[in-house]
């Protein structure tokens, strides 16, 4: 598997195309010491042991892979078992191609041909730095002949550490059931609001956070450190999966809640569901920028 290296005077990120688009390692120069801002792994055996990846043309889960869409039902491949619904798209599972590459940046691809899911589109990723700050945009384009439901999201597998948190003006959150799909709108932690954040370990969450600033921080007390999470004014949703006793914390900036093209057809609302013209794009963008506190 090739990857590839970028770099600039405070940071490096490396990316493996061929793994789903799929980024291995983001370190930054903090305070004199090299840290892991998303976990690293350089050699790792699926995309789900990487650090980031693209979720494209949907984030989440997909209920039984099933949707009506234009008077048909569609059926999804099961594509994460024994995962029982229709999981991240197709970005994560696909090879991407090497448009551009230089010292600080790389752009890759990848065109979808129509198959279970019915509808052509294509994806460009980009992932560059500047100043030590991770830039990351993602652009879907619907290819068909007919509207396609779509969606976006970044999947950054933050390191944590024992006090880790993460810190963001956001007072709502899905709950979910015993399979991770959304019930009923809550109040999310209060701790979220907080300078100091929410503490990662034992959150235990795996959910979508409603009305998403586009802003949040993750704060490392050990390290005397922090990386500013900004995103485009489309990302209106955080999903956040932080399992008790891991070695990362997800925080996912992403256009729509888990199975929302299901709760949407419900009459359930704000659930970011969008459709595509014949043509249409999409594009948002996250930018990570780590610093000393």
């Amino acid at each position: 598997m090739d990857v590839f290296s970028i770099k600039d005077q405070y940071s490096e990120v490396v990316i493996a195309p061929e793994l789903g688009g799929s980024i291995l390692a983001f370190t930054s120069n903090i305070n004199g010491c090299s840290r892991e801002i998303f976990r690293s792994n350089l050699a790792p055996e699926t995309v789900l042991d990487t650090c980031c990846f693209p979720l494209v043309p949907f984030s989440n889960r997909i209920r039984h892979g099933q949707f009506t869409w234009q008077n048909k039902n569609i059926q999804l491949p099961l594509n994460a078992l024994p995962e029982v619904h229709a999981h991240h798209g197709h970005g994560w599972q696909t090879t991407w191609k090497i448009d551009e590459v230089s010292a600080s940046s790389i752009v890759i691809s990848y065109q979808y041909k129509p198959d279970q899911w019915p509808f052509a589109y294509s994806t460009t990723q980009k992932i560059s730095l500047d100043n030590g700050m991770l830039v990351m945009s993602l652009a879907l384009t619907n290819n068909s002949k007919t509207d396609m439901p779509a969606g976006l999201g970044f999947h950054p597998y933050f390191t944590r550490t024992p006090q880790s948190a993460l810190a963001s003006d956001i007072s709502q959150v899905w709950q979910v059931d015993e399979q991770c799909l959304p019930t009923e709108i809550s109040a999310a932690p209060a701790a979220l609001a907080e300078p100091q954040g929410m503490v990662f370990e034992g959150s235990n969450l795996d959910n979508a956070l409603v009305d998403f600033p586009h802003q949040a921080s993750v704060i490392w007390p050990e390290w005397q450190a922090k990386a500013e999470i900004t995103t485009s004014d489309n990302c209106d949703f955080l999903v956040v999966y932080s399992p008790d006793n891991a070695n990362f914390s997800c925080v996912e900036p992403v256009t729509h809640i888990t199975d929302a093209i299901n709760m949407a057809a419900k009459g359930v609302e704000n659930t970011g569901e969008q459709t595509l013209k014949p043509d249409e794009s999409l594009t948002i963008w996250m930018k990570v920028k780590p610093s000393a506190i």
